[in-house]
């Protein structure tokens, strides 16, 4: 049976999944999000489970919207599919207001089993987003047996997460250094964030689109049809830019969807360079669209990294 993911979905999820083998059935995004409406045929495939990044997105940075919320929860109830709800982002909101997750909503909603909620809703989370990149430790929120399951399959991987590591989260945690500390890079990361907006604003030509993301790391640039994506990468590369392009993000499934929607996209992280830094870069990343879309040539090095 395949696994259900969004198309674009995170790199990460599915190299991940891919070592075991994995198929795949994918369901578009748009701005709100996973599109809801599309979920019913490839539901009754029966796929595993959905994988699902509700807020904030990797890579387009999109928020799956409070309707669509409850509707996939209730598609997972009706046709008995659990949601893996990936949220590394949900505590990196710069504006809008607080959703709901998916494992709130189904234990609110679903109620069964003389009103005991079993839950459809693996929820995972992770504090190298918050707390350090380096500390790669991370929390799943699920039903007791599920639990007992996947600390067997803890076990097998690497035996334990270092006991350590998990003092110093707990540590920084329990006496409110964490709240301070997401409060700031929140005001960091925003105005990262809207620099790299108006930058994309200024520089980019108008047949260039992107989302803007209310939270999170990334943003998601869509390119007119036709354009080499390759050759942009390294005409980028030349002017010490780099982005992930989009044919990373999409799982090769059974239904003719595969990466060639991604050469249209780049994925863009404003979230590790100076205000200055992104600017800058952007507007070189820019000239390096506009060499493909007029067919000139860039001929000038630049010594900036972003």
């Amino acid at each position: 049976m395949p696994e259900l993911v969004e198309a674009p979905t995170y790199l990460g999820a599915l190299q991940a999944f891919n070592v075991y083998g994995a198929e795949y059935v994918s369901v578009p995004i748009d701005e709100n999000g996973l599109r809801t409406e599309l979920l019913e045929e490839p539901l009754r495939s029966g796929p595993k489970f959905m994988y699902v990044l509700p807020n904030f997105q990797n890579p387009a940075g999109t928020t799956l919207s409070e309707g669509r919320r409850h509707e996939l929860v209730m598609l997972s109830e009706r046709y008995g599919i659990p949601i893996i709800e990936d949220d590394p982002y949900g505590q990196l909101r710069y504006e809008g207001e607080h959703l709901p997750s998916l494992v709130v909503l189904d234990r609110n909603n679903l109620r069964r089993d003389n009103g005991y909620s079993i839950g459809n809703v693996i929820y995972l989370s992770t504090f190298s987003k918050t707390l350090a990149p380096g500390l790669r430790l991370g929390w799943i929120v699920a039903p007791p047996e599920v639990i007992s399951k996947l600390a067997q399959l803890k076990q097998g991987a690497d035996l334990h997460t270092s006991t350590f590591t998990q003092f110093v989260a707990y540590e920084v945690a329990r006496d409110g250094f964490l709240d301070r500390h997401v409060k700031l890079i929140r005001k960091i990361y925003r105005e990262r964030r809207d620099v790299m907006l108006q930058a994309l604003q200024e520089f980019f030509p108008p047949a260039v689109t992107w989302t803007h993301p209310q939270g999170g790391l990334f943003l998601w640039v869509t390119l007119p049809a036709g354009l080499d994506m390759k050759g942009i990468f390294n005409a980028a590369l030349e002017q010490n830019v780099a982005f992930v392009p989009g044919d990373s993000f999409y799982a090769r499934d059974g239904r003719g969807n595969d990466s060639r929607e991604g050469s249209r996209h780049m994925r863009l992280n404003f979230s590790n360079a100076a205000p200055e830094q992104i600017r800058e870069g952007i507007h070189r990343l820019a000239a390096a669209v506009k060499s493909h879309l007029t067919g000139t040539t860039l001929r000038l090095k630049l010594p900036l990294q972003v």
